[in-house]
């Protein structure tokens, strides 16, 4: 018989109660970043940073966050960026300018490919979510972390994006209407949803689904208007009206990961969170298999602030040799009351409910003041004392308890009080009557049966509709797989005690990567159709077992010389999501989509790259050589550092998330790179070969750390950690310039006339040096307002400086170095500032990078004008000009590297051939038919007066002509525009 120890504790406040605490913050959208950080880092402080701890996935997090937030350090609502783009598209519609040139001219520079041959984990970027047709497993559409989402009519043989009009691509679920395969689902953050009714050329939001990350959309096929979805630390939702309403169908499910139907029975639905649900009646309702349920761990210090936690069984409740007993363990004891609570119980129909259970080692050793018995009626009720036992036992005592007050619903509640943090073991606790009626029950003696109280996926196949897999995690690591032949009404745990598959290395039994491990992130599990025993695994890596999941077998590794090793399949590390279509299996990864065309067979080409076309890179930083051809590096996340050739071909030449990185003014050759905190790199052969750069002193530096060159003198190059230091000999040696700044530094920029004159920040700190010595005089600067997210130093007058902040100003301009500052929002929509570059025009012009869109100013102008034609609404990360070409570039986070010719002034209206465009019949009720003397393709854009996109068509020949039906719009004004890479037109339409 294994029993229970509850030990009386302490610190499980800062151990367990901010364990999720700062997820379940982000999620909610309702606190400030500080406040997520100060919850981040008390759970941080207790788990360690080390990798697979999840510390790399909120440092992402962290980095956007603190650049996006608003003066207030609140985050923006997916919905207040949908109206505030399309209230900035309706007063550009509004502005009567018919036709302009000046507009950006951006083009695609990639990467939209890998070479498996350069870097250490090539990929092209993240892909999040991935729905095929029903009828055509051609069609398929595959979501991009923040790149939107995209379409494939031929297996992925070439990519078409959808979504690049939008003020939301971050996508994390995608769905295709069975029965009406232009039907798009597509799950977003902050528990929105959108759909598209014509394959994705334009998108309605949807009613919310609560907060967090939608994470699965599943549609009934025998009735489309009945959909589920899961949403992270929102639960699980349904809707019976083709998603245009969602209800939460599981109040015990908080959290929500997957959900699926069984095959041949949409009645019966499978959910999970941290927990597994069964409904067998379309969703009505959910119950837990066995009785098992999510505990609860409540923890008191003076009587004060209660925390909740969930209590893991799988994780805590160790079965030890020979008694049969369990022990629930914790490290660390300071506080002095702790309390186990079972879940909500409905104890509806039972006559004189009773509560059994067993308890003993009360007051051992003196360290047990007390085990109270507690119950509520409601979860906001107050606790009611039941029983109170004080003396001190050493055997079993049976305890059977009359509950008081009958109601629907029951809590249950063991406290325990100690001095020391010693405890006691209860077991057999049962909720039901005399007479057999039973709503609760657990002995924690069912350890083959018993789920852990960790995320959960789940995995059914048509091959047998009785059998469920569930795998589940714990601590971000492989926490068990369990098996049901029964749909679900119980489990058997199979064995594989001590193994990890979640982790880097083909050994699961490998102690040194016990620990490593991304879930529920990358975790997944997917069951071959047509043979219940092929069942494949998902985590930092793939798996496959051929014998129902009782053994397995890595069939991918992370890096491509692992993989050609053992003669597996390359995939980049990092796997989110499985997904079997007919008999071929799709892989999504932090690197691309990746699909097996023969599962069963296990080798070095195991996985067949499908990600060329996708431009998803997410850059954090790059550096534009200053010859012809250009030269970029550039860092991205999850896919380390690439440099675009003066061949035009992309090479990767440093791993790990890359950061800052340049080109050596002098010699294109040599790259300089860094990877997060600051560890630092060089290459003198194009990236070919890479050597580290010492850090001076060792030192650690921010997520991204700023790392610049000298303009003028060779071999001297600056980096930023809590201090300035300065090379002379190309990063051999370091020498601090600067006195210590309190903290890491975010930015650094040197005047491109003078090395001597520099700018730095941290947070909301701007300090300025003009005399770079090997002591440094830096002094802070004051006048504007918000954290610091750019510094851009004009390119010939180092005392005049742009700043882009997170305040609702934007941008700061100060001409006197500093001393005092003119905001410059004019105009400018209520987007983030992240990005500006001065360019030597004569005419102080200025580029600044929001997270939606390019705009330019200089002295001729009162107000920015957009300068985004071509470009997606994607966060922008940097903007840098090559003068060699007269070329603009931008990283941009989750759509690569784009490129445009310069603001040019002398480009004439009148030269625009697009004047020539015929647009009849004006009114019209049925069609608009468009016509263009030219053999060049445009993009076609109609909106309503508020700004909302309306149609949507993309590289386009109308020199045909072309015909759109606007019989379904309301009645009424609207604006077409048109766009080539020269210009845009602009005409107003009339819909009777």
């Amino acid at each position: 018989m294994k029993k229970i120890y509850i030990p009386i504790l302490a610190a499980l406040l800062s151990v367990l109660c901010h364990a999720q605490d700062y997820k379940r913050m982000i999620a909610a959208g309702s606190f400030s970043v500080q406040e997520i950080q100060i919850a981040a880092q008390a759970h941080f402080d207790q788990v360690g940073r080390e990798r697979g701890k999840g510390y790399k996935p909120y440092k992402r997090w962290e980095y956007q966050a603190l650049r996006r937030m608003d003066e207030n350090g609140m985050l923006k609502s997916p919905e207040f960026y949908v109206k505030e783009l399309e209230d900035y598209n309706s007063y550009l519609n509004n502005a009567n300018i018919q036709a302009r040139t000046t507009v950006g001219t951006w083009e695609q520079l990639g990467p939209l490919s890998i070479n498996q041959t350069s870097g250490w984990n090539p990929g092209v970027g993240r892909i999040t979510s991935f729905a095929a047709a029903s009828d055509n497993p051609n069609h398929i559409i595959v979501g991009a972390n923040t790149g939107g989402v995209w379409k494939s009519l031929d297996g992925g043989g070439t990519w078409a994006v959808l979504t690049d009009n939008l003020s939301n691509l971050s996508v994390y679920a995608l769905a295709i209407d069975p029965t009406n395969t232009n039907t798009y689902f597509w799950g977003s953050t902050g528990g929105v949803i959108f759909k598209s009714e014509d394959a994705g050329a334009t998108w309605n939001i949807l009613a919310q689904t609560g907060i967090g990350n939608v994470n699965k959309i599943l549609i009934d096929p025998s009735n489309t208007n009945k959909m589920y979805c899961s949403v992270e630390f929102g639960g699980i939702y349904k809707s019976v009206d083709a998603g245009n309403t969602w209800t939460s169908i599981n109040s015990a499910a908080t959290n929500g990961y997957d959900v699926e139907l069984k095959p041949g029975d949409p009645n019966v639905v499978y959910a999970s969170g941290n927990a597994f649900f069964i409904s067998t009646n379309g969703g009505d309702t959910f119950e837990v298999p066995n009785g098992l349920d999510v505990w609860s761990q409540n923890y008191l210090s003076g009587n004060t602030n209660w925390t909740t936690s969930a209590f893991n069984q799988n994780n805590s409740v160790v079965p030890r040799t020979g008694n049969s007993m369990a022990i629930f363990s914790i490290d660390n004891f300071s506080m002095p009351i702790t309390q186990l609570v079972t879940p909500a119980l409905d104890v509806s129909g039972i006559t004189n409910p009773q509560l059994k259970f067993s308890f003993t080692n009360v007051s051992w050793a003196g360290d047990i003041d007390a085990l109270k018995i507690l119950y509520k009626t409601t979860a906001s009720g107050d606790w009611i004392e039941l029983a109170n036992y004080t003396t001190e036992s050493a055997s079993w005592n049976d305890i059977n308890l009359n509950l008081p007050n009958p109601s629907a619903t029951y809590y249950i509640a063991f406290e325990g009080t100690s001095n020391y943090g010693r405890g006691l073991t209860i077991d057999d606790i049962m909720v039901g009557n005399d007479l057999g009626s039973i709503v609760f029950v657990d002995g924690f003696e069912s350890a083959t049966n018993s789920f852990g109280g960790g995320p959960k996926m789940i995995a059914v196949t048509p091959a047998n509709p009785e059998l469920v897999y569930v795998v589940e995690a714990v601590d971000n690591v492989f926490g068990g797989l369990h098996k049901s032949t029964n749909s679900g009404s119980s489990f058997t745990r199979l064995g594989h005690s001590g193994k990890n598959y979640f982790g880097y290395s083909s050994d699961p039994e490998d102690l040194a990567d016990a620990t490593f491990g991304q879930a529920p992130r990358d975790m997944d599990i997917a069951v071959h159709p047509s043979n219940s025993d092929d069942v494949h695994l998902a985590g930092i890596n793939t798996w496959r077992s051929t014998d129902g999941g009782t053994t397995f077998n890595i069939s991918s590794q992370w890096t491509p010389q692992g993989a050609a090793f053992e003669n597996i399949g390359y995939c980049h590390a990092d796997v989110d999501m499985l997904e079997f279509v007919g008999d071929q299996l799709y892989v999504l990864s932090d690197g691309g989509i990746y699909v097996a065309q023969d599962p069963t067979s296990v080798s070095s080409s195991y996985y067949t790259d499908l990600t060329t076309g996708l431009g998803i890179r997410q850059f954090y930083k790059i550096g534009v050589s200053q010859t012809n051809p250009v030269i970029v590096t550039a860092g991205s996340q999850d896919n380390g550092s690439s440099v675009l050739g003066a061949n035009g071909i992309w090479s990767d030449w440093l791993g790990a998330d890359g950061m800052e990185s340049f080109v050596d003014k002098t010699l294109s050759n040599t790259l300089y790179g860094t990877v997060q905190y600051g560890a630092l790199y060089k290459s003198i052969d194009g990236g070919n070969n890479i050597f580290s750069l010492d850090a001076p002193e060792n030192k650690s530096g921010n997520w991204v750390t700023p790392f610049e060159q000298d303009p003028i003198q060779p071999n001297t190059i600056y980096t930023g950690y809590d201090q300035v230091y300065k090379s002379v000999n190309g990063g051999d040696t370091w020498t601090s310039v600067s006195q210590s700044f309190g903290g890491n530094l975010n930015h650094l920029k040197i005047a491109p006339t003078n090395g001597n004159f520099q700018y730095a920040a941290r947070g909301n700190k701007l300090y300025k040096n003009t005399n770079v010595g090997t002591t440094g005089n830096w002094t802070q600067l004051n006048g504007f307002s918000g954290n610091i997210n750019a510094i851009a130093i004009h390119p010939t007058d180092p005392n005049k400086v742009a700043i882009a902040t997170t305040s609702n100003q934007n941008v700061f301009v100060s001409i006197n170095g500093g001393s005092s500052w003119t905001s410059y929002k004019i105009n400018l929509p209520n987007f983030s500032a992240q990005a500006l570059v001065w360019q030597d025009n004569g005419k102080d012009g200025l580029y600044l990078g929001m997270n939606y869109g390019v705009f330019y100013i200089d002295q001729t102008m009162s107000e920015w004008q957009p300068f985004s034609n071509g470009l997606p609404n994607v966060m922008i990360s940097e903007l840098e000009i090559n003068y060699a070409t007269d070329k603009i570039y931008v990283g941009t986070y989750g759509r690569g590297l784009w490129a445009s010719n310069l603001y040019d002034t002398t480009l004439n209206v009148s030269d625009f051939k697009l004047k020539n465009l015929n647009v009849y019949p004006n009114p019209s009720s049925n069609d608009i038919n468009l016509k263009w003397d030219q053999n060049e393709e445009v993009t076609i854009r109609i909106y309503d007066t508020q700004g909302k996109i309306m149609f949507y068509d993309k590289n386009d020949n109308i020199k045909n002509g072309l015909q759109i039906d606007v019989s379904n719009f309301a009645s009424g004004l609207y604006f077409l525009k048109v766009n080539t890479n020269k210009g845009e037109v602009t005409k107003k339409i009339m819909v009777n």
